[in-house]
């Protein structure tokens, strides 16, 4: 009698133990699937914030569909001077910003991996560029990346033709003061474009 309670006994003891197991493993996934959804909705939250910042909302909307003016950027530093073209004045985290262009047209597809500290100018000039490409709608000298404090911008500089900046599903119109740039953005000059990924 005594050797059949210890067994019950025994396989009890068990069953309470996989119970356990099975229960905190259980608890340990729930507590992964919300840490999934909490970085999944805060990840939202920032993409839509950025866009928020990338685009006007209240812009004038007949020009064209999903197409907008961008807020102005202050480029100024900490002290209220403004960014000077001198390299020496970047900080020093600018130097370890690097950006790949890939570039499309409808003839070629062809790659550059630079640094906007040290501006890239981008139009069909072949002087005083440093990409240069030949494509319809594209001015002589079109636009400029560059990058202040660690984050990258770009401007237009091209006096007629559109440089536009696409998001996912939504477009800004550069102008002269700039948007700020982030991987994935396409930029749109003429018939050419151009997939951006900021490297650090």
């Amino acid at each position: 009698m005594d050797k059949y309670k210890t067994v019950i006994l025994i396989v009890l003891v068990v069953i309470l133990i996989v119970l356990l197991i099975i229960i905190l493993k259980k608890l340990f996934k729930r507590n992964e699937k919300n840490k999934e959804l909490k970085r999944a909705t805060e990840d939202k939250r920032r993409d839509e914030n950025l866009n928020n910042v990338i685009l006007n909302s209240y812009a004038d909307k007949s020009d064209l569909k999903e197409i907008h003016t961008p807020y102005d950027i202050d480029y100024s530093n900490p002290n209220g001077d403004s960014i000077k073209s001198n390299n020496n004045n970047l900080r020093k985290e600018d130097n370890q910003v690097m950006i790949q262009l890939v570039e499309r047209t409808e003839l070629s597809t062809r790659k550059f991996m630079m640094n906007p500290a040290k501006k890239i100018k981008i139009g069909s000039d072949l002087q005083g560029n440093d990409i240069t490409v030949m494509a319809d709608g594209i001015s002589p000298h079109q636009c400029e990346i560059f990058s202040v404090r660690d984050k990258v911008y770009i401007r237009n500089l091209g006096q007629g033709n559109r440089t536009i900046v696409r998001r996912k599903k939504e477009q800004a119109i550069v102008d002269e003061k700039g948007i700020r740039l982030l991987s994935n953005d396409t930029i749109i000059l003429g018939n050419a474009s151009y997939d951006i990924t900021i490297k650090k």
